[in-house]
C-alpha cells in the first residue's frame, strides 16, 4: 500500500477543518456549535485517514515485516490499556468515587489510547521483538 496523493490532501484537507472549526469557534457567537464539531470530527478523521499512512502504515523502503508487526502489537496494547481505562472509569463512577463529564472522559481515554500507543511502539521497537 503506498501512499498517494489522494492520502496527503485528505490529510491536508483535515488540518484545514480543524483550523476552519476553530476559528469559527473563537470568531463566530451566532453559529450553531453542531456545526463547528463536525468540521472538527471530520476534521480528526481526514488527519487520520490521509497522515496514517504516510506515518508507518505503508509498504515501502522505511518499513518491512518487523516494524509492521511491532506496529500492530502497540495498538493491540494501547486498546487493551484504553479498555481496561474504561472499566476503571465505569467503576469509579458507579461507586461514587469519581465525577467528570463525558468531555473530560473522552479526553483523558483519547489522551491516554496516543500516550499508549506512541509509548508501546518505542518500547517494542527498543525491545526489537515481540512474542
Amino acid at each position: 500500500m503506498e501512499t498517494t496523493k489522494t492520502d496527503k490532501i485528505i490529510g491536508v484537507l483535515g488540518i484545514f477543518f480543524c483550523v476552519g472549526a476553530v476559528a469559527l469557534l473563537m470568531t463566530t457567537e451566532t453559529i450553531d456549535i453542531t456545526i463547528i464539531l463536525a468540521l472538527l470530527v471530520a476534521g480528526v478523521i481526514c488527519i487520520v485517514t490521509g497522515f496514517s499512512r504516510c506515518l508507518g502504515y505503508r509498504k515501502g523502503p522505511r518499513t518491512d515485516e518487523r516494524t509492521r508487526k511491532l506496529s500492530a502489537f502497540a495498538a493491540t496494547y494501547s486498546w487493551f490499556i484504553t479498555f481496561m481505562l474504561v472499566n476503571i472509569l465505569f467503576l469509579l463512577d458507579y461507586f461514587g468515587r469519581l465525577t467528570i463529564t463525558v468531555s473530560q472522559t473522552l479526553g483523558v481515554i483519547f489522551f491516554i489510547m496516543l500516550v499508549t500507543m506512541f509509548g508501546m511502539s518505542a518500547y517494542l521497537k527498543q525491545k526489537g521483538y515481540v512474542e
